[in-house]
């Protein structure tokens, strides 16, 4: 007998928790075994790629069971970075500490971050990306463009940097640049409890620089209707307000960030794109879901009437690499209607979605991906990521290191933001020369706060 329980929760870019029991009820052993026995069974049943699950008999079910879980995965799902596989289907401990999509939820020190290897240096720093309002960052005065060069003590390692989102007390060795080392102030963190409100920042712009045009700035950091879950609709219908009042003062172009914004809910994704899409889109299809031949269903989505919608005639949006999952869906769904145009690095590529799978009779939680995302155009082909229109020729480092403490929405500095706003002055993409900024010495790019967020997948209604 089956027993069902189907309840939203957010977890990446579309949300849902499915408690799934598949072995016999009145097996309440917990052992491996049979943990294993049922994560073998629920895959076989939702995963999108169960076909290619190996047979029963090449697999080991003494194992442990997240080692289990991973022998079942394939190579369609996920992705390997810097020589470095990582899989957007995942397992973890039920209650485990919380991801980056879960900030609110667990004491942080909130803030978010990425790691670089100094080339020819030999040694790593954390750049700060930016800090919420009001945590325990922003009280003791970090500011987007610091960087960490220790750690308790101890030099930036792919080990302690874990300690920044652990909820962990951490002492760090803080400076302005990631090549000075030596003129580092101390700065002790301990974690609290932290509203992470997707809207991030908002902004209007008309000036000489926009042609005095208005052109409204939002920095959207995940998909999340509310924060006390699925069924609190508190930020979506701020994101529904914000975009009133956008509409109040006459905006007329719109710049998008989502540079750090790894996914989030399904339906907070065709909110946004219900308020930037052309009038004309409205009451059309924004995005479907199909799974697999198993579940044989599909989950269609559109564009609702909303008297918030801009009615834009294109759209400009800031990416990264990290750009993913219900951002990607959000890109993907708007482009039949009108110009999309991305300005930054070329995205994830993560078109599909997963849920959450869970038993009270197990310790963990399941989150499989279980369906593919298209658009209205039957478009689902961006797993390489889609490719940005305008990326800063950089050619004595990476751009994306944040030097001179480059405030989110400085429209002056931020080498992005002033390509978008000249594109709208001017019609035409920005040359190169002029938003350039070498960073000194070549940076690669290491851990990030915001990979777990990545690699969770896309979460969806079931």
């Amino acid at each position: 007998m089956m027993k069902f329980s189907i309840y939203g929760r957010m977890c990446l870019l579309l949300g849902l928790v499915f408690s799934f029991s598949a072995c016999k009820d009145d097996d309440d052993d917990k052992s491996d075994k049979a943990t294993n026995q049922w994560i073998e069974s629920a895959m076989r049943s939702y995963y999108l790629w169960y076909e290619k699950i190996p047979d029963k008999k090449e697999l080991n079910f003494n194992a442990d069971p997240k080692a289990f879980f991973y022998s079942l995965l394939v190579l369609e799902d996920g992705k390997i970075k810097n020589k470095t596989r990582y899989y957007y289907s995942t397992i973890k401990k039920k209650k485990s500490a919380a991801t980056r999509s879960n900030m609110g939820e667990e004491p942080t020190l909130g803030f978010e971050f990425q790691t670089w290897i100094i080339n020819g240096a030999g040694y790593r720093a954390v750049s700060v990306l930016y800090v919420l309002p009001g945590s325990p960052a922003e009280k003791k005065g970090l500011r987007r463009g610091d960087w960490i060069h220790k750690i308790n003590g101890a030099e930036v390692t792919d080990k302690n940097v874990s300690d920044l989102v652990g909820g962990k007390t951490v002492v760090l060795a803080v400076s302005d640049s990631y090549t000075d080392r030596q003129n580092t102030h101390s700065v002790e963190l301990v974690p609290a409890m932290v509203e992470d409100n997707p809207i991030f920042l908002t902004r209007t712009f008309q000036d000489e620089s926009t042609g005095h045009k208005k052109v409204g700035y939002m920095v959207y950091n995940h998909f999340t209707s509310g924060p006390d879950g699925d069924k609190d609709e508190t930020y979506n219908n701020e994101l529904r307000q914000q975009f009133g009042a956008f509409k109040t003062e006459g905006v007329e172009e719109f710049v998008l960030d989502l540079r750090y914004n790894g996914g989030g809910l399904v339906t907070s994704a065709q909110i946004l794109a219900e308020l930037l899409a052309p009038g004309s889109a409205l009451g059309n299809t924004f995005c479907y879901l199909q799974y697999n031949d198993i579940q044989s269903k599909t989950v269609t989505y559109k564009l609702e009437e909303t008297e918030q919608n801009l009615n834009l005639p294109r759209l400009f949006v800031l990416t990264t690499n990290r750009t993913a999952s219900a951002s990607e869906a959000v890109i993907n769904g708007l482009r039949p209607y009108y110009d999309v145009y991305l300005l930054g690095e070329r995205t994830e590529g993560k078109n599909v979605g997963s849920i959450t799978l869970t038993n009270d009779k197990y310790d963990y939680e399941l989150h499989p991906i279980v369906c593919r995302i298209f658009n209205v155009q039957n478009q689902s082909e961006y797993e390489g990521g889609f490719p940005s229109n305008w990326e800063p020729d950089e050619p004595n480092g990476d751009y994306r290191p944040i030097v001179n403490h480059v405030e989110l929405g400085d429209k002056e500095n931020d080498v992005l933001l002033k390509a978008a706003i000249y594109w709208i002055r001017n019609g035409v993409k920005p040359p190169v020369t002029g938003f350039t900024r070498s960073s000194g010495s070549k940076l690669t790019p290491g851990y990030c706060s915001l990979d777990r967020k990545a690699t969770n997948g896309v979460q969806v209604p079931f």
